[in-house]
């Protein structure tokens, strides 16, 4: 039986001849919320890039899949609007990023394909601020402003000017957003920030995000040669250290060589004292030892990662449902099946508390405890838990090939 573990753009062209509206799906800290909330109609100013899409519902769609609300965490859909005026506009705080996807925008502006990239500092006032019951998450209705429309921010955005940060920062910083994007764009932006600057800090940036390119390709060998130039400018940041050795070790365990991964995770884990990036580097190794078959090992490691992560997650979250879920799975390779099934249920009850009934993990925690049960010939419970999962699995719109032959 098998378990389940879990600046390079261009100006927009042509005239804003309509209103335009934009959305973007992404939590925002409960305090953050509170603030943006109680300050209806005055100005909010991004710290960083923001990727926007014309399509409400995918955006919708993030939100539910990938983004789990917590006690501290909101789900929020900022709906951002780009009034007309912008048509008179030479220079605009956005820039077209479709051909970063090969997309060709078509005369119809409202074609829901299309996405654009707001600037460092775009400025935006604050219209309204609604819980959506049937979304289940914030809108954050936003008009964006510019100082050639709205003279009465002059003064913000030259606070603004002075304030950013580092051309090079910025760049960077787009960057590894492009990554995200499109990995090709983003290596070729990288390659040209490396012959424009001889920092070590911003090279070592641009050596460690053309790995993470290449790895995002499966390209391990080109990833591993990037990953050490970067550890050969010899970072004073223990975290960027760590961080270095643990992609290598994922480079060595992508190979199969086991023996160097353990090595870089291990020296990843001498170089953080960061609860999140240990709790990751030993989930890395339970996921090695898993491999090897040394299931008392990756319970090891699990546990370490369910410690760091608990100290700093809140009690009902996704990581922490993934976490219970592979312990149970590891107590159950070792015939130890009341305590698997007591993880495995822990992972449900998060996943039914954080996630939509019909979720494919849900699907998948009924399938690992009607596992179990099989394994202790408690058939009735079996086909209880494995018909629940037959009939989520059966919502879905595709069934990964591995559901499929569990359910077998």
């Amino acid at each position: 039986q098998n378990f389940y573990s879990n600046n390079s753009g261009r100006y927009i062209n042509g005239r804003l001849t309509n209103e335009q509206i934009f959305y973007r799906g992404q939590t925002l800290s409960k305090e953050i919320l509170f603030k943006i909330k109680s300050n209806l109609g005055e100005i909010l100013s991004m710290n960083n890039f923001i990727l926007a899409s014309k399509n409400r519902q995918d955006s919708l769609g993030f939100l539910r899949k990938s983004v789990p609300p917590s006690d501290s965490v909101y789900r929020v859909l900022f709906e951002m609007k780009i009034p007309s005026e912008y048509s008179l506009q030479k220079q605009r705080p956005f820039i077209d990023i479709n051909y970063l996807n090969n997309y060709k925008k078509s005369s119809n502006e409202d074609n829901d394909l299309y996405s654009i990239l707001f600037f460092i500092g775009s400025i935006f006032r604050i219209n309204t601020v609604v819980f959506d019951i049937n979304n289940d998450c914030w809108i954050i209705q936003l008009t964006l402003y510019d100082e050639g429309i709205n003279q009465d921010f002059s003064q913000v955005f030259t606070f603004l000017n002075d304030t950013k940060r580092s051309n090079t920062e910025n760049a960077i910083a787009l960057a590894n957003l492009l990554r995200q994007i499109s990995p090709n764009s983003a290596e070729q932006f990288y390659k040209h920030l490396l012959k424009k600057n001889s920092e070590s800090l911003s090279k070592l940036e641009c050596y460690r995000g053309l790995g993470l390119c290449s790895y995002s390709k499966d390209d391990s060998e080109q990833a591993l040669e990037y990953f050490e130039k970067a550890l050969n400018l010899k970072p004073n940041d223990k975290l960027i250290k760590s961080s270095l050795h643990n992609s290598i070790g994922l480079v060595y365990a992508q190979q199969d060589q086991i023996d160097e991964a353990l090595i870089h995770f291990n020296r990843a884990l001498e170089n953080t004292s960061l609860p999140l990036h240990i709790a990751c580097v030993h989930h890395n190794l339970a996921l090695i030892y898993s491999q090897q078959g040394k299931y008392e090992e990756e319970l090891e490691h699990y546990q370490e990662a369910l410690k760091y992560r608990t100290r700093q997650l809140p009690a009902h979250h996704l990581q922490l449902a993934s976490l219970h879920n592979n312990i149970g799975i590891a107590y159950s390779d070792m015939h130890e099946y009341d305590r698997a099934l007591t993880n495995l249920r822990q992972a449900l009850d998060m996943r039914l508390k954080l996630l939509s009934d019909t979720h494919i993990d849900v699907a998948r925690s009924y399938a690992n405890i009607g596992t179990v049960y099989a394994k202790t010939q408690e058939y009735r419970m079996a086909l209880e838990y494995f018909n629940k999962a037959y009939l989520l699995f059966e919502k879905q719109e595709q069934i990964p090939q591995q559901d499929i032959e569990q359910l077998n």
